[in-house]
């Protein structure tokens, strides 16, 4: 039997990755969220945070609508893959499930879920509480049960509207002196948990779920628990991280383990070289084989090299019989984007001189050309070209991008930096010094100051700047890990001292003394 193929057909996969945190996205979450056609999302700002863990949606990009039943069905009338992204499980969270059972009650496209992690599973691990017998749960976002479970411990998920409600219940059922452990913000750096009884239960709003954890054995649960999570070193510290030519992924991916928030700032930009001739001679050479080998020395220089070609209606094939290098993990992922493994990276270091050191001598007998390209940034690297040459290659070097200064951020995060509002700034060259200095001005005396290595170091006394930490190796790795040492030894300092264990950005201000009165 043969079907009609004239109408395209729709269908709809419903995606959750779980409660806070982005990066719990599955990988079969993933793989439909970077293949819809339409993403329909709560926010824009979730966009970003895929961002933050590598997820970029290729298809549109929506918010959802009041009807979001009639929404998603008239998106996949369309013909379209639609997927609807939410961080909370569609089936676990009861507003969800009831979009889920319309959807498929009231059309005929396909649908499919990939779940996030399970909640109240996630509630127990972000609160490192280890079951010690039963434990139940239910949701009281909606309406607040008559008759609660018998458990050891039981887990309740509230709102602010309903928290009064469960208050009330919980007073009746255990007693007003009865231990409570509340956690907000779940499975974020701005997680807070607290052990209270039902009379103190803090009930400042927190915009989001609150979880409440009561029962005969939460007091010992919790005396017990296994703080992984809120006591990591940078847990909640806000860091500045200004930004050269270069993305710091890898930067980002160390403080997140430590639990701190970065916010980056370009301190620089790139911009087209002045002229193109260069450019355009250099491209001409790769399609007419004038070169053995090609050198990549920062993402930067793998994008102007692929944006150059296409303007030749060409791709990554023009570059085939052709050695590449890659210095660097960022030029390396750049390649691979457009399809592309290079032939040679350093086995240590990511520098343009560890470049130098691994690379073959030329051998007239075996190599057909001598010639190597080496497309860079309007700052040239003496280093590699040098140690090239020694090698008996013939180099040309060609401006493929420049780098200026960016413009100024925000007058809110300019404020931020004046008024010491960020734990921490780290520095990882004394370019991003100079630069962020001259468009944001100087951090405030309170904010720790991290260096990368003794140059940016003395690049901050030079500008005034007290450094705190500056790191063993000139590594992503070891400046997050020097940071993370600092403050462990600067909240053991406080404890010993008495004092509260607070983050830099949490420090007494001063008042303002009254300006005297003027004469009349």
């Amino acid at each position: 039997m043969t079907f009609p193929t004239t109408a395209p057909a729709g269908s709809i996969a419903f995606v959750a990755y779980g409660p806070g945190d982005p990066g719990l996205i599955s990988v079969a979450g993933v793989r439909e969220v970077t293949s819809a056609e339409v993403l329909v999302v709560d926010e824009l700002a979730m966009i970003e945070q895929l961002a933050s863990v590598d997820i970029e949606p290729q298809g549109e990009v929506v918010l959802v609508e009041d009807d979001e039943v009639a929404q998603l069905i008239g998106l996949a009338g369309t013909g379209r893959f639609v997927v609807r992204l939410s961080a909370d499980d569609f089936l676990s969270d009861r507003r969800h499930g009831a979009i889920v059972e319309r959807v498929l009650a009231e059309s005929n496209f396909r649908a499919h879920l990939v779940p996030g992690v399970g909640t109240w599973s996630a509630v127990m691990t972000y609160a490192g509480i280890v079951p010690t017998g039963v434990t139940a749960a239910f949701d009281a976002c909606c309406s607040v049960p008559e008759e609660w479970p018998n458990a050891r411990i039981i887990i309740i998920r509230t709102s602010d509207e309903k928290l009064q409600d469960v208050i009330a219940a919980g007073k009746e059922r255990f007693g007003a002196s009865a231990e409570v452990f509340q956690i907000t913000c779940l499975a974020t750096t701005a997680q807070r948990a607290r052990l209270s009884t039902w009379s103190t239960v803090d009930v400042t709003p927190c915009n989001g779920y609150r979880y409440l954890l009561v029962g005969p054995d939460i007091g010992e649960a919790v005396r017990a628990r296994v703080d992984w999570f809120e006591s990591k070193p940078l847990f909640d510290w806000s860091v500045l991280v200004p930004r050269t030519k270069d993305e710091p992924k890898e930067l980002l991916d160390h403080l997140a383990r430590f639990g701190a928030t970065s916010e980056v700032v370009a301190t620089m930009s790139i911009e087209p070289p002045r002229t193109e001739n260069a450019m355009e001679k250099a491209v001409r050479g790769i399609v007419d084989g004038r070169y053995l080998w090609l050198v990549f020395t920062s993402p930067h220089s793998v994008a102007a090299i692929i944006e150059r070609l296409a303007e030749y209606g060409l791709d990554s094939r023009a570059m085939a019989g052709i050695h590449l290098a890659a210095v660097g993990r960022g030029t390396v992922e750049a390649l691979a984007k457009v399809g592309i493994r290079p032939d040679l990276v350093p086995l240590e270091g990511s520098t343009a001189h560890d470049l130098a050191l691994e690379f073959p001598a030329h051998d007239d007998l075996i190599d057909p050309l001598n010639r190597v390209l080496i497309p860079t940034a309007d700052v040239s690297v003496a280093d590699l070209v040098e140690g090239l040459t020694n090698l008996g290659w013939e180099i040309e070097e060609v401006t493929a991008y420049r780098t200026v200064r960016a413009a100024p951020p925000p007058a809110e995060v300019r404020e931020r930096i004046k008024t010491g509002m960020f734990d921490a700034v780290v520095f990882t060259s004394s370019s991003a010094v100079r630069n962020m200095i001259g468009i944001a001005g100087k951090p405030h005396a309170a904010s720790v100051i991290a260096a990368i290595g003794p140059a940016t170091a003395e690049a901050c006394r030079m500008h005034g700047l007290r450094v705190d930490v500056t790191s063993d190796s000139p590594s992503y790795e070891a400046l997050v890990d020097g940071l993370a040492r600092f403050a462990d030894h600067r909240r053991q300092e406080r404890i010993a001292q008495g004092l509260p264990d607070t983050k830099p950005s949490q420090r007494r201000r001063r008042r303002r003394k009254d300006a005297p009165a003027k004469e009349s």
